[in-house]
């Protein structure tokens, strides 16, 4: 039986990391929704390093992908291209280039270099799924061992997954409430 956080950690990542994903791919925004899925694998990376000895983010970003990706991801060239490419400095090197898609062909293309096209694609839907599944995988591994679990808690207690957002009656509500009591 699963800690409690690994209930939470089921239930929130969805919830909070994957809708704003979505929202990028329901409005064509590639771009933004693999700079989005690259902050949610560190973060899953983050997670699955518990009570691992990896040290730096790099280190933990590799192995899980190399543990929870398919095996078509080279995942150190994965990190420093696309996850640390895009995230740092908006740039691919040339070497990837985004097809955001969700017809079946441009799925099919994801991490392939089409005759004619000198760059290795990227397709948000695919690398979304892929994270999707390792995200299952890790919550699995969590139920499925004590130890890893254990040390899952210590780190989740520090960084759980919460929204990043306030929406917008929230905010009037507090504004108001705020100028009443003032």
């Amino acid at each position: 039986m699963g800690d409690a956080r690994v209930g939470r950690f089921r239930k929130h990542f969805p919830t909070y990391v994957y809708q704003n994903i979505s929202a990028c791919l329901k409005e064509r925004q590639g771009v933004g929704a693999v700079i989005l899925t690259c902050c949610a694998i560190d973060t899953l990376a983050r997670y699955a390093a518990a009570g691992k000895n990896l040290r730096g983010n790099k280190a933990q970003y590799i192995h899980f992908v190399r543990n929870y990706f398919p095996p078509e991801y080279d995942p150190e060239f994965f990190y420093k291209i696309v996850r640390c490419g895009l995230v740092h400095a908006f740039d691919m090197e040339r070497q990837f280039a985004i097809l955001c898609s969700n017809e079946t062909w441009a799925q099919e293309l994801h991490l392939k270099s089409p005759p004619g096209i000198k760059r290795t694609i990227i397709n948000p839907y695919p690398l979304m799924r892929h994270m999707k599944r390792a995200q299952k995988k890790l919550a699995d591994d969590l139920d499925g061992d004590k130890e890893f679990r254990r040390a899952f808690v210590k780190v989740y207690k520090g960084s759980p997954i919460r929204p990043q957002h306030y929406r917008r009656e929230q905010v009037l509500r507090w504004l108001e409430k705020s100028k009443n009591d003032g």
